[in-house]
């Protein structure tokens, strides 16, 4: 009885007990675990002990035991001889789903691993990498084949996979994000090459970009700012990191003058013509702060007066600087010729035989000048010559002369032939000649006249004159030299003493320098001679003596009354 009762409550251990907890492992070994070799385990081997427990209850034979035994050790070699499992890591991440998220992008992993994170032996895993915004996928490290994308991993141990994903750059020009080929501006626009990819408007590192502008009319590039080559048009850039580029353009603007629009280096007009340099380009335009050169010519009656709408409008050549569109006005008006001895100015000077006529302002290119011109005529003298007066349309001897062009000029530079008369005295300083020496008009008829000084006489000419003659003529027919001789003389004076003693011949007189002059003196009634004296000193007992003339001299002739 005892032993029936035993063999109910085991049976009935076994029936409500062990067969729960077999059906439990199995399934929690199969639908969460995903390890089918250690689920058949399991369930064979949990089967068999439960078989061999019931009968070994029911017959109660030892042997029965024995197998049981067995059969829990070959459930327990098979567990552990079984292939074994792998664990998935990506980026220091152990798989446990069929996702991982790093900051950069995601992966999805197929199949997922069991619940305990576990992968079959070999089981083969298909990673595929996802990259978010603004990145790109870059590579793997760790999988079967690193270069692509989905890769697999083989999970014959546990495997540490990396996912490498790089970053994308945008590109921003003049502030606008380029998502495509072609970014366009009001002064033009700029072709991008190659356009960035996908709709993010990034680009994989390191792709190398070409920029090229195409400006709209009235614009021009200028430069760029942030490129390999600012300079350059087309250029290129690395994007190595995100890209702030700044395109620059300048403005182009027209040349009107007198109406007309400037679209060569020449306008022609009426009254003349106007030389542009530079041109303008292809457009008709210049490029902003150009300075352009601007020549205005007359034509044969006309003149240039001044310009309108330049900084300098009294110059000609002006310039004029292209920050703006230009309005410019060219006054022209009427010209003149200057005519001097039959000869048309047409510089700042004219040579004639006898000197030079300079002018100041110059004559146009044209050698004429503008109405109301104020001209200044100089005349120059060559040597041998001098101006002597104005002729023509003006009467005048003023040098230099200011008169206004108010119509053809026909003036005449008169100049005079000359010679020079050159005055010696001899000896120097005894006398003066009147003319002396100078510069006289040829032809002329001179009157010279020799004055001596004091203690001094005339005595002749020599050079181009001759004769004793004070006063003579002479014609300017060329170079003239002359000379006045002057010779020293000194007073004779003679005395008597007494007074009437008698006389004395000759009497006072002068007499050139050397001189020897004899003197006699004569008795008078009731008296005799006596003696000379010379400056009152006795001198000579006879009564002709002889005295040579070496400076003034006093005699007396002294008599003695009987």
């Amino acid at each position: 009885m005892k032993s029936t009762r035993w063999n109910k409550f085991l049976h009935e251990l076994l029936l409500y007990f062990w067969i729960p907890i077999i059906l439990s492992m199995c399934s929690y070994i199969f639908f969460w675990l995903h390890d089918p070799t250690l689920g058949i385990s399991v369930l064979v081997g949990a089967t068999a002990i439960y078989a061999m427990a019931r009968l070994f209850v029911t017959y109660r034979k030892w042997w029965l035991l024995a197998i049981m035994a067995l059969l829990v050790a070959g459930a327990i070699g098979i567990y552990f001889l079984r292939a074994p499992s792998g664990a998935l890591t990506i980026n220091g991440m152990e798989a446990t789903g069929t996702y991982i998220t790093t900051p950069q992008g995601t992966v999805t992993v197929n199949p997922a691993p069991q619940v305990n994170g576990q992968y079959t032996k070999n089981t083969v895993v298909t990673l595929t990498a996802e990259p978010g915004s603004g990145y790109d996928w870059a590579g793997w490290t760790g999988t079967d084949d690193d270069t692509i994308n989905p890769t697999t991993v083989t999970m014959n141990s546990d495997r540490a996979v990396t996912v490498n994903f790089e970053e994308r750059y945008s590109l921003i020009i003049n502030n606008q994000l380029v998502i495509g080929s072609v970014v366009s501006f009001t002064e033009g626009q700029v072709t991008i090459n190659p356009a960035p990819s996908g709709l993010d408007g990034k680009y994989h590192s390191g792709t190398v970009v070409t920029l090229t502008v195409q400006t709209n009319p009235g614009y021009e590039w200028k430069n760029w700012t942030g490129t390999d080559d600012d300079t350059a048009n087309p250029t290129t850039l690395t994007m190595d990191s995100g890209k702030q580029i700044t395109l620059a353009f300048m403005g182009r603007y027209e040349l009107t003058i007198n109406g007309q629009t400037v679209t060569s280096n020449i306008l022609t007009f009426e009254e003349g013509s106007i030389t542009i340099d530079p041109a303008p380009g292809p457009d008709g335009k210049f490029a902003l702060n150009t300075e352009v050169t601007l020549l205005a010519q007359p034509n044969t009656g006309n003149s240039w007066q001044s310009w309108s709408g330049v900084t300098d409008y009294t110059s000609n050549p002006t310039t004029v600087l292209m920050n703006s569109n230009k309005n410019i006005t060219v006054n022209w008006g009427q010209a003149y010729v200057v005519t001097i001895n039959n000869l048309q100015l047409y510089n700042s000077s004219l040579s004639f035989v006898g000197g030079d006529v300079t002018a100041s302002p110059a004559p146009m290119d044209s050698g004429m000048y503008a109405k109301n011109t104020r001209l200044t005529l100089t005349a120059i003298p060559k040597d041998g010559y001098r101006f002597d007066h104005w002729g023509g349309e003006i009467s005048s001897s003023t040098n230099p002369i200011t008169i206004t062009i108010n119509s053809d000029k026909y003036i005449t530079a008169v100049f005079v032939k000359t010679y020079e008369l050159v005055v010696t005295i001899d000896p120097e300083g005894v006398g003066t000649v009147s003319p002396g020496s100078g510069n006289y008009d040829e032809g002329r008829r001179l009157t010279i006249t020799a004055t001596a000084a004091d203690g001094y006489r005339f005595d002749h000419w020599e050079g181009a004159v001759s004769g004793t003659n004070a006063t003579v003529t002479i014609t300017m027919s060329e170079d003239r030299a002359v000379t006045a001789v002057f010779v020293k003389t000194y007073e004779l004076t003679t005395d008597v003493s007494p007074t009437d003693g008698g006389t004395v011949t000759p009497a006072n007189g002068t007499y050139d320098s050397g001189t020897s002059v004899t003197l006699t003196a004569t008795a008078g009634t009731d008296y005799i001679f006596d003696h000379w004296e010379l400056d009152g000193v006795f001198f000579s007992a006879d009564i002709s003596i002889i005295i040579t003339m070496d400076g003034d001299k006093h005699l007396t002739a002294v008599f003695v009354h009987i």
